[in-house]
């Protein structure tokens, strides 16, 4: 198969991508990209099942025989709650236990529409403002795991909980409840302590300072201190609970329109009984709020429920994570997911399934599905096998080494272009994709409607990026990083060499160093083979460290929290994959700088306007958002926030007793769970 399969499977879809002036706006924003492949999907939201009359699930008397095993390439982190930059392998488990109740649902093929099995009924409207809002009525008996009923006032305490001011306090960063209206002002701010006028001014020299030695001294810097939170208003405008069964979400107008504007009415509850005892909802004109403070739940759910969630309303229930192994058990209380299917396997366990044994611990059954694996020659393995299948996905998303831009030498966009030619990216083509990707230069996934319309057109305007030392030179010749070791004489590009004895300096005699974190070792090796060679040819000393998880997010997700010092890493080899909802503007705006959501500090006023420009496109309006998606990114490869490494076809390896599973670009095997089932 290799490259030639990809190629092939990209021109087969070409022609459904390039259909834009076909696709008809659907109602109520309900706005579907035009599907990049056909997933056999045999959910149709026009006609769903009735969630009154599920099947219910054979009974299995041998407990192996209904256990579904999952391996994966790293150990899970056990974190199992939004808001602390998850990896997959933990999002998996949420889906699994979260997942699926909520008002919106999707179809395998990422189509939006209003999730019936949750949803009686719904109205939208606009008011005079322009301010939207769908109120919603849910079905009545809808249950958490533990019998207690899911009513409004859930959804709403999903809402309150998720952008207050508590939640942020507790170290949590809140989802896309920050375009409802009213947030502002009930999310409020810190207030911090401000500089005094003359501060310094009364701090003498040290009795010990030599000028003549030490140079310029400075007064100990300033660090505010923070003095409480301001919260403008303690309701939140945009959500009101109208009756037991009945309650609204409004959007701010200023953040209208939002070309996937369903998606931000997907509400799914909160177990306020259990996450905040005793806590009520109060909601009237000026919308709803908790009726006492909750930092003390807040702070308690993100150190007890975050790492062992107990009562939730997905298809599954989580049981344990223990010698890294997660088990999660099926609900009986579930109710069904938007067609009304329900889970048929008792138990699911997720374990480290560690890279050079996992296909031997598949082959010997003791997992059942290795999901999105990229590396050929496990694949070419697999398929040569009898009695195990594959499935074959392209990747909505890419692989990429993150560019830290507000600290250390990749603040300068030169540098993050001189770094990225120097790093051999056909290495982790051929030595761990082994054919199974391609080479992109900017924010692109294989599985994107726009890459399929416009890939000609977006080649031929972006500046390809290569493995070329000179150009290397070329720009850092623009940076500070022009001098010798001792920080004046011009550094010759003439004297680098492969041992790395000679290197560029800045004004101040520091070398250009560059450490990479590695989330996955294998392509971090492969980037690691050649590169150090490569950027020792263009003066730059460059190191690759693997990084277990709770690393990356400490050093990656949340910087600042690091100790003086403790700060390393200028870049992070990883991979990302898209939301269904292509909205950039939640991964670079300057909006969500110090943040675990824009955490590498990027900055630029162009990407700022387009990413609005982008998610603020009139539903429907197709060929905009396709414009506005090519100047993206366009500006994208321009400023480099990333370097894109490659972008892929993933293939879930299974054995064949693991029947229909369908897995898409759009969806994971633990988002159709109900769809999947055990034989024998």
């Amino acid at each position: 198969m290799k490259i030639k399969k990809i190629l092939a499977l990209l021109l087969a879809i070409t022609m459904i991508g390039i259909m834009v002036a076909a696709c008809a706006p659907a109602e109520d924003g309900n706005v579907v990209p035009p599907p990049v492949e056909d997933p056999a999907d045999p959910a149709d939201p026009a006609t769903p099942a009735d969630p009154a009359d599920p099947v219910p699930p054979p009974a299995v008397d041998d407990p192996r025989a209904n256990t579904f095993t999952i391996g994966y390439g790293a150990p899970a982190a056990g974190d199992f709650m939004a808001g602390w930059g998850n990896s997959a392998y933990c999002v998996t488990i949420r889906n699994l236990i979260s997942g699926t109740v909520s008002t919106v649902a999707f179809t395998n093929a990422g189509e939006f529409y209003i999730n019936p099995t949750v949803v009686a009924d719904y109205e939208r409207t606009v008011d005079a403002d322009g301010n939207i809002t769908y109120t919603f009525t849910i079905n009545q008996g809808l249950l958490w795991n533990d019998g207690t009923e899911i009513t409004a006032r859930d959804f709403v305490a999903s809402e309150l909980w998720w952008s207050s001011p508590e939640w942020f306090m507790a170290g949590a960063t809140w989802g896309h409840v920050d375009e409802r209206l009213g947030f502002p002002d009930y999310r409020g701010s810190p207030v911090m302590s401000e500089e005094p006028d003359d501060w310094g001014d009364d701090q003498e020299e040290p009795e010990d300072w030599d000028e003549e030695e030490d140079g310029e001294w400075a007064p100990d810097p300033y660090v505010p201190e923070r003095l409480g939170w301001d919260q403008p208003n303690e309701y939140l405008a945009g959500v009101r609970l109208l009756g037991d069964y009945e309650f609204s979400v409004t959007v701010d107008a200023a953040h209208l329109p939002f070309f996937f504007e369903m998606i931000w009415f997907d509400v799914a509850p909160l177990p306020l009984h259990v996450w905040a005892p005793g806590v009520e909802v109060v909601s009237n004109e000026n919308g709803s709020r908790f009726d006492q403070d909750i930092q003390a739940h807040a702070d308690r759910v993100s150190t007890t429920e975050r790492f062992h969630p107990t009562v939730t309303a997905g298809p599954y229930t989580f049981v344990s994570f223990e010698n890294n192994i997660v088990t999660v058990q099926r609900n009986p209380l579930f109710g069904g997911d938007s067609q009304g299917r329900l889970p048929t396997i008792e138990f699911i366990q997720q374990v480290y399934a560690p890279d050079e044994v996992a296909v031997d611990m598949l082959f010997a059954g003791e997992v059942d599905l290795l999901p999105a694996e990229i590396r050929g020659a496990r694949i070419e393995r697999v398929i040569a096998e009898p009695g195990f299948s594959t499935v074959e996905i392209l990747r909505n998303g890419y692989g990429m080494m993150n560019l830290v831009a507000d600290w250390g030498p990749m603040q300068d966009v030169n540098v993050r272009w001189a770094f990225a030619h120097v790093v051999d990216r056909q290495a982790v083509l051929d030595n761990v994709l082994e054919g199974y990707g391609s080479l992109i230069d900017s924010e692109i996934g294989e599985a994107q409607w726009m890459w399929h319309a416009r890939r000609a057109e977006v080649i031929e305007a972006i500046q390809p990026i290569s493995l070329n030392i000179e150009m290397a030179h070329d720009r850092l010749d623009l940076t500070e990083w022009v001098f010798e070791a001792d920080g004046s004489t011009p550094f010759d590009r003439t004297q680098a060499n492969e041992q790395g004895t000679y290197l560029r300096h800045n004004a101040a005699g520091e070398p250009l160093v560059i450490h990479n974190g590695a989330a996955n070792a294998e392509i971090g090796d492969a980037i690691l083979l050649d590169t150090v060679r490569h950027a020792a040819m263009a003066g730059i000393e460059f190191t690759s460290q693997f990084l277990e998880w709770a690393s990356v997010i400490r050093h990656f997700s949340q910087p600042w929290l690091l100790e003086e010092g403790e700060r390393m890493f200028s870049t992070f080899s990883m991979g990302v994959t898209f939301a269904m909802a292509f909205d950039p503007y939640r991964s670079w705006h300057t909006d969500f700088i110090g943040t675990t959501i824009n955490p590498t500090g990027f900055s630029d006023p162009e990407i700022d306007r387009l990413t609005l420009e982008l998610r603020n496109t009139e539903p429907g309006d197709y060929a905009s958002f396709l414009d506005t998606w090519f100047d993206y990114v366009v500006r994208w490869n321009e400023m480099m926030p990333a370097l894109p490494l490659y972008s892929n076809m993933s293939v879930d390896l299974h054995s064949d007793r693991v029947v229909n599973l369908g897995s898409t670009a759009f969806v994971n095997w633990a988002q159709i769970i109900t769809q999947i089932s055990l034989a024998g």
